[in-house]
């Protein structure tokens, strides 16, 4: 299989064979509130032990404020083999301390222990954006830090080896989900992201909701403001995202994301409807609102 250097042609063949799912969600109950992590713990032992009275199996993070020193992170850059359409790059290393000026991740389980896949913005010392992958078992905390969450207990997120595109990824796996205000979902690649979350919302009967944590990969990118990204690795970050009524009585998507493309340069915008291949996947967690709801 040869790579795609550039994002033109918009969809990639990967290693294996397409998964028949190429959307996957469930709604569960939404338990809300905030955990403190301590100074000098690891990132991802600080937030199972948080997380673990709640009995939660998934969760979005809110990783706004906090600090990570010393922080190792990686960053989308092209395969250096066949076995994948894009990889990650070395491991970057900040001694720190780094204060997060966003981002978001996904909790659950890889190989039977508690994992979280996180993706970041700061600024370095010189005043540089930066942006990246957050590793979890290599990163620890700064100080005292206090982050927000929103977790189901019937829907877990397991990272699973994938065939299709040979990483081990997130999923969303259900017990015995009731229905709620929390829609826990991963899209598969060549999916485009802003009609496949317009999907999911049309799957789950969502009029009004926000995206509470998107992050993922796109194909490149195209956004509403004209800019082209055409290095097919990227990584993605929602920033804001609101579904609403449209004229057609469906749902329409209104979401300004981050980009990292392969030379780390950082982008923001809203992405183009049809024009953004989901590249490797796209883990979302969706709040339901109330028409009436405020922010």
């Amino acid at each position: 299989m040869q790579h795609q250097r550039d994002a033109r042609g918009r969809q990639l063949v990967h290693p294996g064979p397409p998964h028949p799912d190429r959307i996957e969600s469930f709604a569960d109950g939404l338990l809300r509130g905030e955990i403190v992590l301590p100074a000098g713990a690891v990132l991802i032992e600080a937030v199972a032990a948080g997380l673990a009275p709640f009995g939660l199996q998934s969760a979005a993070l809110d990783l706004r404020g906090l600090l990570i020193g010393p922080m190792n992170f990686v960053m989308p850059t092209y395969a250096r083999t066949p076995d994948h359409v894009a990889y990650y790059s070395e491991t970057h290393h900040r001694p720190g301390p780094v204060r997060v000026d966003t981002g978001t991740a996904t909790y659950g389980a890889r190989d039977g222990a508690p994992f979280l896949h996180g993706h970041v913005l700061w600024r370095d010392a010189d005043g540089t954006a930066m942006g990246g992958h957050v590793l979890p078992l290599e990163c620890r905390i700064a100080e005292d830090c206090t982050i927000g969450f929103a977790g189901a207990r019937e829907v877990a997120m397991e990272a699973r080896p994938d065939a299709e595109t040979n990483f081990t990824l997130f999923g969303p796996v259900a017990g015995a989900p009731s229905g709620g205000d929390l829609i826990v979902a991963r899209v598969r690649p060549n999916e485009d992201l802003i009609e496949a979350l317009e999907a999911i919302a049309a799957r789950h009967g969502l009029r009004e909701g926000r995206i509470l944590s998107l992050i993922g990969s796109t194909v490149g990118a195209r956004f509403e403001h004209g800019l082209a990204i055409d290095e097919v690795p990227t990584e993605i970050l929602g920033l804001n995202g609101r579904f609403g009524g449209d004229a057609a009585g469906g749902t329409r998507l209104d979401l300004e994301i981050a980009l990292i493309d392969a030379l780390g340069r950082i982008h923001r915008g809203r992405p183009s409807r049809g024009e953004n291949p989901v590249l490797i996947c796209a883990e979302v967690f969706i709040e339901r609102l109330k028409a009436a709801q405020e922010e």
